[in-house]
């Protein structure tokens, strides 16, 4: 039972209503009727207990609903889902219905079900997207009802087409310049209509498996299994859906089934959360003669009446009195709470994170994300028994690796494994494939690479022997597309180091023909013999032609031009167009395959230490493999959740420091005299701490602001002096000492602005404090204070409106007293006069005297 805390469980769950309560009689009642009028029938199922033992209307056990994750978006994802997150369980008697039925609810907190309730939480699902899903309750052979995959053989699926080498496009490509083109195709338009039609609805839904044919005689239980399921009835008014006829949808597996599927052998009802239809035609012969046209009340007896018919044909009337009128019932809301699935039961999938399938042939594992330390996904193993001890082949699925591997496919021969790994785009050496035999880490070992189109040498396959390299290239500018290099045999006799360099003997080269050259000046191949210290050039082939022209350059032991000799050069000219090379030719063209040939060694090397790096990497990688985790996954990604928090603590303890430290200052007035009273109960000297408070705290508020207006000045200051000396050598360093400035300027502003606030609102606070205080009860036997004022004084608003330097203005503090006043300008003067003007130093010191004449 999903809920165990009694206080937990809704009202709905534990109690009937009124309407449920008349659906439940009429629902009875239809069953005894349909038992008299069909008594070769098995008895309907209608209303059944739930989790809480009460009685409730199978129809409203349904409760549409839809889950908030965007991957849930449509009939097949919430198929896979359904199928994925609960664990399908057999029938106690597969014979008869079960007497209790868990809610939807209940269903995806357990995560485990039978077929009724796996087929009522599928269809509450596909009604919430707007699909025309129904339950289904009839019959179904072992292999469907016991989820019985033992009996299912798995396809392997053929991945070779897809990742064809590039190297036999290219030769296809080069043969069939010499092919015989294809006939016309004189195929109908609409025969091939009709062909892509047929292959749309075989292959709606991928299947995976392939059902073998057994004998069901052998079956004492065949055709009378009870199981549950779904069926789709595509809508009469949606135009997409014209076409279309019922399909079923098994829950347990989630795959799409045609109604001519053997499996299903016959239907006693169906139902969905509006109505509920009992099947009036024959339950042998399977689902593919049934007609699903529901309004049919010849072939479907309706439980209740559709809003625009009445009782009248085939349906059973709950009164024979004519006379009596009868009011249509509605079948009530459900009773069920809202489906949801917390996130981390969701982001789980599988029940404890992972689901073995057995096949016939094969054992399938599907993990969650994240699960697996090397994050794999789902495994696939082939047998070639029925023990399921002699393997075939391994399929291994990845997610979120850091070296982009997303699969590995292992064949098991009695000679040497075969390994296949496939990688995403985005490595830095842009592997694609990685095929190899035995041992993966030695690079003698027979292996055949693929890359993505991104490297800089156009490399695009290598495949590697034990003693020679066969490179391909694509869309190079030297038109170079094939290389093979053999390379001296060598024995390894230290095994520890098994990817040692080795000494090149022959290397061959291979051209694609380039039009703006003649046929004899054009190189198709190039075989440079380093062991007969030879070098072998044959051209491309002329229209036409079926033999090309070549070219044997015996290498001298020097490659000074006094020491070649013409003899060396073996010519062999189809047509001598061209002619044969003059010794100046020949000796040049000697040199530059010379220099082909120390070219092609280093391009050789090079990619030997490529190739050991690549296998070092992959070695390291197998056994230090890493996951990454996006940094806007919050469910994982711990760290940067850890310094999401961090932060928002620091934010918090300075929040409660200032909020302690304040706390004085944010209180009224009567919170504070209580607080004092509590610890002196003389009057005058509570009005004299209060008072004494407010002229502190002021004052301190002044001076903390003054005091960080001055270092900001000075700083400013400073980086002005630097600016006029202009000592820069760098234009971004001087950018970002203009931009420091600009916003000290505004920040100076700001708090010059904020003193001048604190001048104008203190005597103006300390009145309404005066106010206040003289007006308290306990303060009425002491002298009253008096209230201050402000002078008028246009010395001082001649100070205040005062403007200092284009990038900042200073700020000069109005006393009311005079005599402290003219100090504080004589002591400002001082300060600033090295950064005033000559005018305004001049007019300020003349303002400050005479105001020390008045005084």
């Amino acid at each position: 039972m999903a809920y165990n805390n009694q206080k937990n469980i809704p009202e709905s769950y534990t109690k009937t209503t009124s309407i449920e309560k008349l659906i439940n009689l009429y629902a009875n009642n239809f069953v005894e009727q349909f038992k008299i009028k069909y008594p070769n029938r098995r008895q309907l199922v209608l209303v059944l207990l739930n989790e809480c033992g009460i009685q409730k209307c199978v129809c409203t056990t349904i409760k549409p609903s839809r889950l908030v994750y965007p991957n849930l978006k449509d009939l097949i994802s919430y198929s896979e889902f359904v199928a994925k997150h609960i664990r399908y369980i057999k029938l106690e008697d597969p014979e008869a219905v079960p007497n209790k039925i868990m809610s939807p609810t209940t269903t995806l907190e357990m995560q485990t079900a039978n077929c009724f309730e796996m087929a009522i939480l599928l269809v509450s699902f596909l009604i919430g997207c707007e699909c025309n899903a129904f339950v289904v309750y009839g019959y179904a052979t072992d292999i469907v009802s016991n989820n019985d995959l033992t009996k299912v053989k798995l396809d392997q699926e053929e991945h070779a087409d897809e990742h064809k080498s590039d190297s036999e496009n290219i030769m296809e490509d080069l043969d069939d310049a010499y092919s015989l083109k294809p006939k016309n195709d004189f195929c109908s338009k609409y025969v091939k209509f009709l062909i892509e039609e047929e292959e749309k609805k075989k292959i709606m839904v991928k299947d995976e498996v392939k059902e073998v044919e057994f004998n069901y005689s052998s079956d004492p239980l065949y055709g009378k299994r009870v199981h549950a399921w779904v069926i789709i009835i595509p809508l009469e008014n949606e135009a997409e859906s014209m076409n279309e006829i019922p399909y079923f949808i098994e829950p347990s597996t989630g795959e799409r089934k045609e109604i001519s599927n053997e499996n299903y052998i016959g239907i006693e009802a169906i139902w969905n959360n509006k109505n509920y239809w009992v099947n009036l035609q024959s339950l042998n012969g399977g689902c593919m003669q049934y007609d699903f046209t529901l309004t049919n009340t010849k072939c479907w007896e309706h439980f209740l009446p559709d809003k625009h018919q009445s009782l009248r044909g085939g349906t059973l009337d709950l009164k024979n009195d004519e006379n009596t009128t009868f009011k249509h019932l509605v079948m009530p809301n459900s009773w069920v709470k809202v489906l949801q699935v917390p996130r981390n039961k969701y982001l789980m999938l599988y029940p404890s994170g992972k689901k073995v399938v057995t096949y016939m042939n094969a054992i399938k594992e599907y993990y969650s994300d994240y699960i697996m330390p090397d994050g794999l996904i789902e495994k696939t193993t082939f047998f070639t028994d029925s023990e399921y001890i002699n393997k075939k082949i391994v399929t291994e699925i990845y997610k979120y690796r850091k070296d982009k591997l997303i699969r590995v496919e292992t064949k098991y021969t009695t000679k040497e494994n075969e390994t296949i790994e496939y990688f995403k785009s985005g490595r830095d050496d842009f592997l694609k494939t990685h095929k190899f035999y035995g041992d993966c880490n030695n690079i003698q070992t027979k292996r055949f690479v693929t890359f993505y189109n991104l490297r800089l040498d156009s490399m695009a396959e290598l495949k590697i022997d034990e003693n020679s390299f066969i490179t391909t290239f694509n869309d190079r500018s030297d038109l170079l597309f094939w290389r093979k290099c053999i390379f001296q045999k060598t024995e390894n006799i230290n095994s520890q180091n098994l990817n040692v360099k080795r000494k090149s003997m022959s290397i061959v080269e291979k051209y694609l023909r380039d039009k703006s050259k003649h046929k004899d000046r054009d190189i198709a191949t190039i075989s440079f013999n380093l062991e007969f210290n030879s070098i072998y050039v044959q051209y491309q082939y002329g229209e036409e032609q079926i033999t090309q022209s070549s070219r044997l350059f015996q290498k001298p032991a020097t490659t000074r031009k006094e020491d070649f000799d013409p003899k060396s050069v073996i010519e062999d000219i189809v047509y001598p167009y061209e002619g044969h090379l003059k010794t100046h030719e020949a000796y040049i063209m000697l040199r530059d395959l010379i220099e082909a040939e120390k070219e092609a060694l280093h391009n050789v090397s090079k990619l030997e230490d490529d190739i050991i790096e690549i296998i070092e990497i992959r070695s390291r990688e197998r056994t230090e493999f890493k996951l990454k985790i996006d940094s806007l996954d919050w469910d994982r990604n711990h760290r940067i959740r850890k310094l999401l928090q961090n932060e928002k603590d620091k934010k918090l303890a300075l929040s409660k420091r200032d909020k302690k430290t304040n706390t004085d200052n944010s209180l009224s007035y009567c919170i504070i005299i209580k607080r004092h009273f509590t610890q002196d109960k003389n009057a005058f000297n509570v009005r004299e701490k209060i008072i004494n408070n407010f002229r502190h705290n002021t004052k301190k508020q002044f001076i903390r602001t003054k005091k960080l207006f001055i270092t900001k000045q000075f700083k400013l200051q400073s980086m002005m002096k630097v600016l006029e000396a202009d000592h820069f050598q760098e234009v971004e360093f001087k950018n970002k000492t203009l931009i420091l400035c600009s916003l000290l300027k505004n920040e100076l502003n700001a708090l010059m602005l904020k003193m001048e606030r604190y001048n104008e609102t203190r005597i103006e606070r300390y009145n309404n404090l005066v106010s206040y205080l003289n007006s308290y009860p306990d303060f009425k036997t002491i002298p009253t204070f008096e209230k201050k004022t402000i002078k008028n004084n246009t010395f001082i608003l001649k100070l205040i409106h005062l403007r200092i330097s284009d990038f900042y203005k200073f700020v000069l503090v109005r006393c009311v007293e005079s005599h402290k006043f003219a100090c504080k300008i004589i002591s400002m003067v001082r300060i600033l006069k090295a950064t005033l003007s000559n005018n305004i130093s001049l007019e300020i010191e003349k303002l400050v005297e005479e105001k020390r004449c008045q005084t």
